[in-house]
């Protein structure tokens, strides 16, 4: 019963990102980061290199598509979602990570719909469980066994574990056993030799919560900040009552914004980061990237094309932020994602007033990694 609740659900979240808007009804901060113009940048824009280091990889663009589905049958929705962004990954030799696994633990039949390794045989693959599933009252709790079955039916590279509270509470059939979480993915970092990818679901990560995670051995964190698409928002349109609608429209938009949260986690860790929540053009990659994020994330842009199969439009998409992103490196005369984190940045607003108080903002300005 509860793999079929699961396999539901996955089918009524993608159902709700296609046809509504679920965006946060605020920005990701960005746009209080300014990157300086240069009139003589000193180098070529075809000199530009886009490529950067990820866990060990080496990749053609600073570009990540993250999670997003998983957990129907072969041949429906989630299957050929997932197909056609690993294909795309392949070819444009970028990272990809499935959704949430949980299905296919539940219910074992699903696992080809997590499973890409025909269509993208040497794309960096990563799997994906929910950290609620590890706490010590969890229903059905998960440990190493569950890790590497995720990790290997799938053949993936590495796995992420999805911090989801915000999402959980405002679900009706929501798991909110969190307690004994930190101490669970501790033991799983010093029993598997695969990367774990702590990973937020769109309300940020705060500097208290990735010091303890880079303390715990935990690879890489992906922010997942405010500003993208709201799960609350999600779970607002799957609310079976008034007072469960209530409740997800008043958390709609909680969370830490994704400039916000990839300030607080570069400046006290130096944990690589996956910036992403709200990143939806090249400029905003550039930002990120000069603010100290490894990689950027992103979701449901491509997911209209996926869900039609639509390689080439994931493609277009994904190539089109990549354009972007280098005519803005040739602007600030950045050649390379490591001298773009050297280049001059500007905060202002309300960005720069929560970093004011949470960092040492001159600090971080003049010493990004």
């Amino acid at each position: 019963m509860d793999g079929e609740r699961t396999v539901l659900r996955k089918f009524e979240h993608i159902e709700h990102c296609l046809k509504r808007n679920v965006q946060a009804h605020v920005s990701n901060g960005f746009e209080d980061v300014h990157l300086i113009h240069m009139s003589l940048p000193e180098i070529d824009k075809e000199e530009i290199d886009l490529s950067v280091e990820f866990l060990g990889r080496k990749f053609d663009y600073p570009i990540m598509i993250t999670g997003m589905t998983g957990g129907t049958r072969k041949g429906e929705i989630a299957w050929k979602i997932n197909r056609t962004l690993a294909q795309a990954a392949q070819e444009l030799n970028i990272p990809f990570g499935v959704g949430s696994q949980r299905a296919m633990i539940e219910k074992p039949e699903t696992w080809e719909s997590y499973y890409v390794r025909d269509v993208a045989p040497d794309v960096f693959l990563v799997g994906n469980l929910g950290a609620p599933q590890f706490g010590k009252n969890a229903r059905k709790r998960y440990g190493v066994k569950e890790v590497l079955y995720a990790i290997e039916k799938i053949e993936a590279d590495a796995i992420a574990i999805h911090m989801n509270p915000l999402q959980e509470s405002v679900q009706p059939e929501g798991d909110t056993t969190f307690a004994g979480v930190l101490e669970a993915l501790a033991e799983i970092k010093s029993s598997i030799d695969y990367p774990v990818i702590a990973k937020e679901t769109g309300a940020g990560v705060s500097r208290e919560v990735a010091v303890k995670l880079e303390a715990i051995g935990i690879d890489a964190i992906d922010i997942s900040g405010l500003g993208g698409t709201s799960w609350s928002g999600v779970e607002y349109y799957r609310a079976k009552d008034e007072i469960g609608k209530r409740l997800a429209l008043r958390f709609w938009d909680w969370g830490i914004k994704t400039a916000i949260s990839l300030a607080e986690v570069r400046y006290w860790t130096n944990l690589p980061i996956i910036a992403s929540g709200g990143i939806r053009d090249g400029i905003t990659m550039a930002k990120a990237l000069a603010m100290g994020a490894t990689l950027v994330g992103i979701a449901l842009p491509v997911l209209k094309p996926a869900a039609k199969g639509d390689v080439k439009g994931v493609k277009k998409i994904i190539l089109g932020y990549a354009e972007e992103l280098r005519n803005a490196m040739f602007l600030v005369g950045a050649k390379s994602v490591v001298e773009l984190r050297k280049v001059p940045l500007v905060i202002t607003g309300f960005t720069r007033e929560w970093l004011e108080q949470r960092i040492n903002l001159s600090g971080f300005l003049s010493s990004r990694f």
